[in-house]
């Protein structure tokens, strides 16, 4: 039976067709081949969007957009222009689409503030509502310049928290690191050196072995160990009783516990003379407050004074109960605040003290952070030294007497 060369065949049959039907057949492969080059731009483009929505938006970036926009309102710009304005100029890809679905929703008739709902975990609760204060009194560009200072302010104080925890962190990761490729590579090496000899090892040297067998028999486990108890924590903070527990060791814990609570007051201060100023009802201010705060424990006791001013109560008077959370010098200004009918500027007063006493804090703790890891590190070497010098000395000591 002859076989047939299926690319010779086809060549014959075409020589065969119209000019009509080569056409059509050349069309066909032009758009074969032109569909998948669609397809590889489409994997391209939309593999490019992926990345895009996983870019973070950092607080200064959240501080120039509303700058730019109160510089835009307040030029006579209208804002839905503004917003497309802004979204074409924006660098960060991910924040670019969220402020056109922004222009998009409020084209739909929807206000700037119910917009922002959608994007709950950039803009808080305190954003929104003094953005709906602004655009209800058509004050809209100097609320924007407020929430700017305000987000500023908070990212200064987290860059500077921040700031001060990255070289001890750092130190303490490269002393566990250390540490561990001491137990795993070199101890192990020295073992046999001191086990040659037969004679009673000093207790530091034990130690120092069996903390070096245990790793050796047990990184794995270990390793497990660490996974399990990270993930576990982050699951349980996810809880409702887990969140509010965490955040009542943060605020508890010796130290630090203090700076967390300077920096939850002078936050809760400064949002309250802000959302007061937007003219914002008291008891309205203390529940987008109570929201926007960060903390669980804050969150539940801010909510509870809204309940109590409602009812008639002096806020001053409320705070009086909870000195732990509200020291007593916050408790007695906010009542003289209140009965001189001047608590905004009050609560701006709290805010700036505070604001200063974490930065003492801060540059505090910095310096006293150092010796402690200093003091630290050197009892660790030392404790190796000894453990690793003690045996090899003995070792010597017999080789001269014999």
């Amino acid at each position: 039976m002859p076989q047939f060369n299926s690319k010779l065949l086809a060549t014959h049959l075409e020589i065969g067709l119209s000019k009509e039907d080569e056409a059509k057949m050349n069309a066909m492969r032009t758009g074969k081949a032109l569909k998948g080059k669609l397809s590889l731009r489409g994997l391209i483009k939309k593999a490019n969007q992926a990345l895009g929505n996983m870019t973070k938006i950092t607080l200064q970036e959240k501080v120039t957009f509303f700058q730019l926009l109160a510089v835009m309102i307040n030029a006579g710009v209208p804002l839905i222009r503004s917003l497309n304005v802004l979204s074409r100029q924006n660098r960060n890809p991910r924040f670019r689409k969220l402020i056109a679905d922004l222009a998009s929703e409020m084209e739909q008739g929807k206000p700037l503030s119910e917009s922002m709902k959608r994007f709950d975990w950039l803009f808080t609760e305190s954003d929104r509502g003094m953005i709906a204060s602004g655009e209800a009194s058509g004050n809209l560009n100097s609320i924007l310049n407020d929430i700017a200072r305000q987000t500023e302010k908070n990212a200064m104080i987290l860059s500077q928290v921040k700031g001060a925890m990255i070289y001890p962190i750092a130190i303490i990761l490269i002393m566990i690191a250390a540490l561990a490729l001491m137990l795993t590579m070199v101890v192990p090496k020295i073992t046999e050196l001191f086990t040659q000899g037969g004679q009673e090892l000093p207790l530091t040297t034990q130690i120092l072995i069996s903390s070096s067998d245990f790793t050796q028999a047990n990184w794995d486990l270990m390793s497990i160990i660490a996974i399990v108890c990270i993930v576990g924590i982050y699951l349980f903070r996810k809880s409702k009783r887990g969140h509010y527990l965490t955040d009542y060791a943060f605020i508890k814990v010796p130290i630090f516990g203090k700076i967390v609570r300077q920096v939850l007051i002078a936050r809760f201060a400064r949002m309250l003379a802000s959302l007061m100023m937007a003219g914002i009802p008291i008891v309205k201010a203390l529940d987008i407050n109570a929201n926007a705060v960060g903390n669980a424990v804050y969150k539940k006791r801010i909510q509870f004074a809204a309940q109590d001013v409602a009812q008639g109560i002096q806020l001053g008077e409320n705070m009086k109960e909870s000195e732990f959370l509200f020291p007593p010098m916050v408790a007695s200004m906010v009542l003289v605040g209140e009965q001189t009918a001047n608590l905004t500027e009050v609560s701006q007063k709290i805010a700036d003290y505070y604001d200063g006493q974490v930065d003492n804090a801060i540059k505090s703790l910095s310096k006293l952070m150092e010796p402690v890891i200093l003091v630290t590190m050197g009892l660790i070497i030392g404790f190796i030294v000894a453990a690793i010098m003690q045996p090899i000395m003995a070792l010597s000591d017999i080789s001269s007497v014999v």
